[in-house]
């Protein structure tokens, strides 16, 4: 016998059958899948509870599967579940640039650095791990409210005011055959379910482990032999991490370049220390070198690369 559906999720579907709201299909490639084979008495709000840890996401999975409704499944089928994905950023990735690419737009750069807990302004070090949410693509069958679609998707109206503003809308409703975006803010995979990185992701997030590893070691003695006005010393310890600089946190990033950059100035490689300057500057653009703390010498070089003195 057909066990029931949990009470939200009923009514969730009773709520989407009432006003005619088909159901939504991933929407490619932002929105990955991972196939299921579905196992004897498996149900769906089982198998949402697996992958989401809320027996209540499972009309994500049946819209993904082009269900109108629940049903029984047969063991041996397969699904296609839905699933958010994590990757590790690239040299110069900003939270717009990867919005453009997996959101579909640069300007979800905000909503993107929200669901990994982070501020859009953030330098983002390469190799850094973040989640990619779900997302799917609604169409309307009829005059809908955003209220009306939250409650599909997420059982309740709260999300109303996050559809508008994911889709650049100032109006409450859709028409008939209008199309939304819904990103599945609530939806969080247990990290046994998320897919698997690719070889080069995995790369980049091994660089930043070990870029970090070693400048946690190599900045303290550069401080010391910075004090004692010993620029070879500092050139010795911190030029291994000049082509780790992209991988480092902005605050170890920025010590060292200033650092190595002013290192390079003593030697005369003035050269050096301008691209090393510049490469500063771009990765924190407020940064700023105090008059009092570098020599003239060092402070026009840093000027000449873009940087900030007070």
């Amino acid at each position: 016998m057909r066990k029931p559906l949990a009470p939200v999720l009923a009514g969730i579907i009773a709520l989407a059958a009432a006003r005619g709201i088909p159901a939504a299909y991933a929407q490619e490639p932002v929105s990955d899948t991972v196939s299921y084979r579905v196992k004897p008495g498996d149900l769906l709000e089982l198998i949402a509870a697996e992958f989401y840890s809320d027996r209540n996401k499972a009309v994500f999975i049946m819209v993904e599967n082009k269900m109108p409704r629940p049903r029984l499944l047969k063991a041996g089928e397969r699904l296609r579940i839905p699933v958010s994905r994590e990757i590790t950023t690239a040299p110069g990735d900003t939270f717009e640039s990867l919005a453009g690419t997996y959101l579909g737009n640069a300007r979800r750069g905000t909503f993107l650095a929200d669901f990994n807990a982070m501020s859009v302004d953030d330098s983002l070090p390469a190799g850094t791990q973040l989640t990619i949410p779900l997302t799917i693509t609604h169409t309307a069958a009829s005059i809908e409210s955003m209220g009306e679609i939250s409650r599909v998707y997420f059982g309740d109206a709260k999300s109303a005011e996050l559809l508008k503003r994911y889709n650049f809308l100032d109006k409450v409703t859709i028409d008939k055959g209008d199309t939304l975006i819904v990103p599945a803010y609530h939806v969080r995979l247990p990290p046994a379910k998320l897919p698997a990185m690719d070889a080069e992701s995995k790369a980049r997030r091994d660089h930043r482990r070990d870029a970090m590893a070693r400048i946690a070691k190599a900045l303290p003695a550069a401080r010391v032999a910075w004090k004692d006005g010993d620029f070879a010393a500092v050139k010795a310890a911190l030029a291994p991490s000049d082509p780790d600089l992209d991988y480092l946190d902005t605050a170890e990033a920025v010590e060292t370049g200033v650092l190595l950059g002013a290192g390079y100035v003593a030697f005369n490689d003035t050269e050096a220390a301008t691209g090393l300057f510049r490469r500063v500057a771009e990765r924190q653009p407020h940064a700023t070198l105090k008059r009092y703390q570098y020599s003239p010498k060092i402070l026009a070089v840093w000027q000449k690369a873009g940087g900030l003195v007070e």
